[in-house]
């Protein structure tokens, strides 16, 4: 019976690191700000400099300009074109998406200024995790990622989201691709945090005060 029970144990945890092996944290930036094509709505107006992703252990950032080696990370440098053929096969072997307002922002520019095709299915069929989407629908309030790492991680973005641009056009272009990816393991460690507790934390601005916001993602 205890021979069983350990078995039983293992399955569970290879279970466990292949469900979590299966979620890809996403994240891009943009050499152009929503003021300069007229608003979020222009989705395709948009200029992605670089997509990062990260599965945990390892990941690989997207990028055309030369940049600083990211192999001792763990990180693969890849050119933005072999974006699409890495996500469509993450889909094919059943894998989702995650991110922090993803569905809003990341997705629909992959599918609308880098015509990324597989994007359509990741969204149609709800292939993906949306940690802020997630948050708004329980708690009624928006969280900033920065506010929900802090809180529940103790740790910190690189920069704010709107200096990536100014950075990127100033030729910082190594400096602009560590923060992308720094972001994508902050949700992926974020979205692991709220999935081993059932809670993150954050600081309500609405209510003035810090809570455990209970999630099941």
């Amino acid at each position: 019976m205890k021979r069983q029970n350990n078995l039983l144990n293992f399955g569970l945890q290879v279970n466990r690191i292949s469900d979590s092996m299966s979620v890809l944290a996403l994240d891009l930036e943009t050499k152009n700000m929503s003021y300069e094509i007229g608003g979020f709505g222009n989705t395709h107006m948009f200029k992605v400099s670089t997509v990062a992703t990260w599965n945990g252990e390892s990941g690989s950032v997207y990028v055309d300009e030369p940049v600083d080696s990211f192999a001792k990370a763990g990180v693969e440098t890849k050119p933005l074109s072999q974006l699409k053929f890495d996500l469509d096969d993450h889909l094919k072997k059943g894998g989702i998406l995650l991110g922090h307002n993803i569905a809003a922002f990341d997705l629909p520019i992959l599918r609308d200024s880098m015509d990324i095709y597989c994007i359509h299915k990741y969204l149609n069929e709800q292939k993906y995790i949306d940690t802020s989407k997630i948050l708004v629908k329980e708690h009624g309030e928006r969280f900033q990622l920065k506010n929900l790492v802090k809180c529940s991680l103790s740790d910190a973005k690189l920069m704010d989201s709107a200096d990536a641009p100014k950075l990127w056009k100033q030729g910082n272009h190594t400096e602009v691709v560590e923060y992308c990816l720094k972001d994508t393991q902050l949700v992926y460690d974020l979205w692991k945090y709220g999935k081993d507790k059932g809670f993150v934390k954050a600081f309500s601005t609405e209510k003035e005060k810090y809570m455990e916001l209970g999630v099941d993602w």
